[in-house]
């Protein structure tokens, strides 16, 4: 190449930059638009192809999806509670090494910021997450944790890896994901410099990909006392049961009854009604009879009432399980499957929950949260006596 071919590129390339710095509007210096941009130095992340970097680009910039988690430890984060702060989230494995090596230095980055306004949430999520209550006892998590037992946060923020970090502005916007442990502090005290915007009722984020989205969808779903975060199952499970959730409760098209005679919806206005969908050959199910057994006892003199519907595959040995395991509630037979599909019932044991006044407020309520469900709709006015 000649140099005064050279020459004239390099003259030409300095006007360029020279109009783009006169005119103003160079995008790396806008503080208003970050979505879909890196503005972090590219070894700040462990992305190693243009593929990778490419799947997390669209968060960027955008409001955080809402997570859904569950068994908290060192304390439950709502919304609410992460509200102009700043949020580092650690998506991690409980097998995975350098998740577990990288404890440490989360718990110094916790001591550090806590009083700065900043969050760090570990979030437990691909297999082994029966191992999460025992793991973050061994080593000593001193942040905010949580399990992801749907994978919807795994879902929602595209993790490809573990340790995967995510870091949240003061409004709400995600900044930077994929991140290595060694440069979470950077951006973290990249973002202490900034001030935050005030945010209006338009900002705040949606419910998205990895969102518990139900408790939008229906008077009864969004109705008071009643948590987003006992909701289980996947955006999509979600959306569609937000269909059924606050509307009058389909009826149970079941046969055989057992501790109980037939008990039609109907006839329990004025009750709170806990319906557990289990099967015969589902363990999990079996492994919760002494707990729905006791949430009977506890509750049953303030109006609950539980029936169990049972699954129509092996549903012959209904009668057996119920003496085999003390089964102490109602119990009826799905022998057609009708009502498994009308309630769409997407796995064992699945809790909904109808209110006094024949709604369906909570479609597929997750486990660890069916007794606090309980006690708040019980806690609401029964339907007004009509003469």
């Amino acid at each position: 190449m000649s140099r005064t071919l050279t020459s004239r590129r390099h003259v030409t390339l300095l006007l360029l930059i020279n109009l783009v710095t006169l005119l103003g509007v160079s995008r790396i210096v806008r503080a208003d638009d970050k979505a879909g941009e890196w503005e972090f130095p590219k070894e700040w992340f462990y992305h190693d192809s243009d593929e990778q970097r490419a799947k997390h680009t669209p968060l960027l910039g955008k409001p955080m999806p809402r997570l859904s988690l569950s068994d908290w430890q060192n304390g439950a984060l709502k919304p609410a509670d992460l509200k102009g702060k700043i949020v580092v989230l650690d998506f991690w494995a409980t097998w995975c090494g350098p998740c577990i090596k990288s404890i440490p230095h989360n718990n110094e980055m916790y001591a550090k910021y806590k009083d700065k306004g900043v969050e760090i949430i570990g979030i437990c999520t691909a297999n082994g997450q029966e191992k999460f209550n025992q793991v973050v006892k061994d080593h000593k998590v001193a942040y905010p944790s949580a399990r992801d037992k749907s994978l919807s946060a795994q879902k929602a923020f595209k993790v490809m890896w573990y340790p995967t970090y995510a870091v949240v502005d003061r409004d709400g916007k995600v900044r930077a994901i994929g991140l290595t442990p060694n440069h979470v502090e950077d951006v973290i005290d990249k973002l202490l410099e900034e001030t935050p915007k005030t945010a209006s009722a338009g900002d705040e984020a949606p419910p998205a990909e990895g969102a518990q989205a139900s408790a939008a969808g229906g008077e009864g779903a969004k109705g008071a006392g009643v948590d987003p975060n006992w909701l289980e199952g996947t955006p999509e499970q979600r959306q569609a049961l937000a269909k059924i959730e606050g509307k009058p409760a389909p009826a149970l098209t079941v046969g055989t009854w057992l501790n109980s005679d037939p008990m039609p919806l109907d006839s329990l206005k004025g009750k709170v009604v806990l319906i557990d969908f289990w099967a015969t050959w589902c363990g999990p199910c079996i492994n919760s009879i002494p707990h729905t057994n006791a949430l009977m006892d506890k509750y049953k003199d303030q109006g609950l009432v539980i029936i169990g519907v049972c699954h129509p595959k092996g549903v012959e040995k209904m009668a057996d399980t119920v003496k085999q395991h003390g089964l102490k509630f109602p119990v009826a037979a799905d022998a057609t499957g009708k009502t498994n599909k009308t309630y769409m019932v997407g796995g064992y044991p699945d809790y909904y929950l109808i209110d006094r006044s024949g709604k369906l407020r909570i479609a597929d309520c997750k486990n660890s949260t069916v007794g606090e469900a309980i006690k708040a709709l019980l806690a609401e006015p029964g339907p007004t006596a009509s003469r």
